[in-house]
């Protein structure tokens, strides 16, 4: 028995067969970039997270995420979206791509004109009484090897800024 899939290939093929056109591909290799931060936060996992995905401080500790409409936001689900702009204005969406409470967090970056890929991912680590915060990102860079370099340290510093901020507000409470 055909499955969906096969019967639309089969049908794509007779139907090329047939107006004699030709579908065209293209392949090219664009650089991912991932960049690594962590910090230590003298906090146990469970009240990290619990502080780390409420709206109200999303846009704090995060400043992709820092659209109003994010402030009356929490994150409890894959498939949750937020608005995001990053440093370049590029704006788009984030969503939810997997969670595992009090240990995990993955997004992708949909950016509204879909030039790059981008994602990031947070772990929480127990360490003693506290949390030892992982925070990496990883995008797509095909721009000159002086810019990317540039992009690459921006983003450095950002995730370490955003740690900080993360830190600060969780350590405050």
């Amino acid at each position: 028995m055909l499955n969906r899939i096969s019967v639309v290939c089969l049908l794509s093929s007779a139907f090329s067969f047939a107006t004699g056109s030709t579908a065209f591909a293209e392949h090219s290799q664009v650089p991912v970039a991932r960049i690594h931060a962590q910090a230590q936060v003298a906090a146990p996992p469970a009240a990290v997270w619990a502080w780390m995905i409420q709206g109200r401080n999303l846009v704090t500790w995060c400043p992709g995420w820092k659209a109003p409409a994010n402030a009356k936001s929490n994150i409890s689900k894959v498939g949750d979206v937020l608005e995001y702009t990053d440093e370049w204005g590029n704006g788009g969406r984030s969503v939810v791509t997997y969670l595992l409470k009090n240990k995990e967090l993955r997004v992708a970056h949909e950016p509204t004109k879909g030039d790059y890929m981008c994602q990031a991912k947070v772990i929480l680590e127990p360490v003693g009484t506290g949390t030892r915060v992982h925070l990496w990102d990883q995008y797509t860079d095909d721009s000159s090897p002086a810019d990317a370099q540039a992009t690459a340290q921006k983003m450095e510093t950002e995730l370490a800024n955003m740690l900080a901020a993360l830190k600060k507000g969780v350590q405050s409470r």
